[in-house]
């Protein structure tokens, strides 16, 4: 979205903030250790006593210690093992003795659990490394913060306006809900989304997001109750990652008159997947009206593209791709691939025959046509019927494997990004 420092209008001293303090991921530091013996079965059980005062005293604890992290406590959803309970604890600091620092600022809660349950060490990473795992296997049922951390999130969780824009509080859960804190960990340490407006691969990555938690959902209901345990983390850490992409949507929305409010997810732990379903159809509803409309055709056709073809553009799903699919997804993925070469192509050549073509886009075209080269003689005078004429002898497989990485990129840096009122601090 636009720069916090330009946005001084009206709504520019009540919305909530973003977070400034930022760490580098690779110094989020996560040691997490098995805690306890295997469990009998994928019920969640009640949190042990020992562990239950563990998260009592751990916040304050490391908050004495000047420290900024989190602890989670997590059900490992392994598809070949028993599930049993996972104690994570992320700290931030710099490469050198950032674990050293992390058991510092746990120490006396720590070896009061160690003194009470088995523990054993299991991983340690930073967060790029740890994310990954916690993506199919971790089903998250208690997480708190300390520090900056704290901080920011009390600041969304407490904000007065937060169930128009933080899905957990608009679909009525508890700011101490495990499901409520958790889109929190994206929004601080994931990549920020909508910085200085809405551009063509942000309308994208939200198609995206909206199709694979729909892909989610049918693989759950194809998989019936024994397969659910094993997609319940895929589920969970996707519908956070979205709600934390949907915060600066529903900002926006906030400064636009006449506008419906943004719909809430269903995060309750009896849904079905067609409740879920049926909740995300709202919230595909409410962005088509609000951002993704006729008046803003690229945005509208970038979203519809990543909804229809998550499968292929989301490079955690590629994998469950089988062979014989692969033909059907590249066909449908051709017209949006056309499309959006033909948009860029036709932006870019009108702008170096008005000379008024970027360097960074020409040096980004001429990538792109070293990659494509049936797109070699169009130049400076080419038309709308030359361009699309040479577009279509590029085959399908080479246009899909160029669509993520060249077109798209390409249609962003020509595609003016879409500016808001109303921005986050």
């Amino acid at each position: 979205m636009t720069n916090a420092s330009e946005n001084s209008g009206q709504y520019a001293g009540f919305l909530p903030p973003r977070f400034h303090k930022r760490p580098d991921a690779d110094d989020v530091m996560i040691k997490t250790w098995t805690v306890g013996d295997a469990l009998a079965g994928h019920a969640v059980p009640e949190i042990p006593g020992p562990l239950s005062l563990f998260f009592d005293l751990v916040a304050p604890a490391a908050q004495r210690a000047g420290s900024t992290g989190f602890a989670m406590l997590w059900l490992d959803r392994h598809p070949h093992e028993e599930p049993s309970w996972r104690l994570s604890v992320g700290h931030v600091g710099g490469h050198v003795g950032a674990v050293d620092d992390l058991e510092v600022a746990v120490e006396k809660p720590l070896a009061r659990l160690v003194g009470a349950m088995s523990l054993a060490e299991f991983e340690t990473g930073n967060w790029h490394m740890t994310r990954p795992l916690w993506r199919k296997r971790a089903e998250p049922v208690r997480l708190v913060f300390w520090g900056d951390f704290a901080r920011h999130a009390r600041a969304i969780l407490g904000h007065a306006d937060g169930s128009g824009f933080y899905q957990p509080l608009g679909a009525g859960l508890r700011s101490d809900h495990v499901a409520a804190s958790l889109p929190l960990l994206e929004d601080m340490l994931g990549d920020p989304f909508l910085l200085n407006g809405m551009g063509f691969e942000d309308a994208l990555r939200l198609g995206i997001a909206l199709g694979r938690a729909h892909l989610i959902e049918s693989w759950i209901d194809a998989g019936g109750t024994e397969k659910e345990p094993y997609f319940r983390p895929m589920r969970i850490w996707h519908q956070a990652w979205f709600a934390s992409a949907l915060i600066d949507p529903a900002v926006a929305s906030l400064a636009m008159s006449g506008q419906p409010p943004m719909p809430a997810l269903d995060f309750s732990q009896s849904a079905t997947p067609d409740r879920r379903r049926k909740a995300l159809d709202d919230v595909s509803s409410w962005l088509r009206t609000v951002f993704f409309n006729d008046e803003h055709p690229a945005l509208r056709n970038a979203f519809v593209a990543g909804v229809q073809n998550a499968v292929w553009l989301d490079s955690d799903l590629q994998q469950y791709v089988q062979p014989r699919q692969r033909s059907e997804i590249l066909q449908g993925l051709m017209p949006y691939c056309r499309w959006f070469l033909a948009m860029a192509l036709y932006n870019h050549l009108g702008n170096l025959a008005a000379g008024t073509a970027r360097d960074d886009q020409s040096k980004f075209y001429a990538t792109l046509v070293d990659a494509l080269p049936e797109l070699v003689p169009l130049g400076d005078l080419a038309t709308q019927r030359d361009i699309e004429q040479h577009i279509i002898r590029i085959d399908a497989a080479r246009a899909a494997s160029a669509f993520d990485t060249l077109v798209l990129p390409f249609c962003d840096l020509l595609m003016p990004r879409r500016s808001f009122d109303a921005v986050r601090a």
